[in-house]
């Protein structure tokens, strides 16, 4: 259940800590370190695709930078086909986009912690994603749809609760 963490480059930084603190809790990740200037739109776009298809969750690190980049909604629309968990890290004062509401929107080091605990969550109660469920049948489709709305719930009323 590897986790494809989204971010403007100008933000690496924030997304470097929240790659590492997912790695240290034993969650496979992936972070794009594609350099955009020495490949084609295509290119980079087929290995969006790809590596969202294999993960089953994303977390986009969103800032006021974020809002000049067109790749991180991109790879929310790719996550949000295909029913992946989404969550959103806030760094800093700047309103998100209203769009981002739909999620759990994570602004504190505690908040990872959360994301953390409820991945595992997942694994331990049979609720996690399998990759099969995007290709699988229809009622397969819908469990999974339905788990990812109840991942997304229960991360906001955590959040919201600080606890």
């Amino acid at each position: 259940m590897p986790v494809f963490i989204s971010y403007r480059h100008m933000d690496r930084a924030y997304a470097m800590n929240i790659n590492s603190r997912l790695m240290q809790a034993n969650i496979r990740t992936y972070l794009d370190v594609l350099d955009p200037e020495s490949q084609t739109t295509d290119d980079i776009t087929g290995v969006i695709t790809r590596n969202i298809s294999e993960c089953t969750h994303l977390l986009a690190v969103v800032s006021e930078k974020t809002a000049l980049s067109w790749w991180v909604p991109f790879e929310i629309g790719e996550a949000t086909i295909t029913n992946r968990r989404i969550c959103s890290f806030k760094t800093g004062p700047t309103e998100l986009p209203l769009y981002l509401d739909k999620w759990p929107k994570l602004t504190r080091e505690k908040d990872i912690d959360f994301f953390i605990d409820a991945y595992r969550n997942e694994a331990t109660l049979k609720r996690s994603m399998s990759l099969e469920s995007i290709t699988g049948s229809e009622s397969m489709r819908s469990v999974n749809r339905t788990n990812a709305d109840r991942f997304h719930i229960d991360r906001k009323a955590r959040i919201s609760r600080g606890a």
